[in-house]
């Protein structure tokens, strides 16, 4: 499963950029200073922070891969590389 998560865009041009790219999956969009602050302890790797933060998670909720960052064909490999 494929899940967005946007706690920093004007809602307005959060789904204009969802239409343009036809994004599929489902999305969160939560501005809140609550929601921010949720995502703020997950935003960074190593020392690094940016954003898009891409995790895959198995079903037992362990983080198998993390990077940040647009990587054009890094979730296809890395899925690939699961054998998924």
């Amino acid at each position: 499963m494929v899940l967005g998560v946007n706690v920093s865009d004007d809602r307005k041009i959060a789904l204009e950029h969802l239409k343009e790219n036809k994004v599929t999956f489902p999305n969160i969009l939560d501005t809140s200073s609550k929601g921010e602050q949720a995502m703020r302890q997950y935003e960074t790797l190593g020392e690094m922070s940016a954003v898009p933060m891409t995790y895959v998670i198995d079903r037992d909720g362990k983080v198998i891969e993390a990077w940040y960052g647009y990587e054009e064909g890094r979730a296809e490999k890395t899925l690939k590389k699961l054998g998924l």
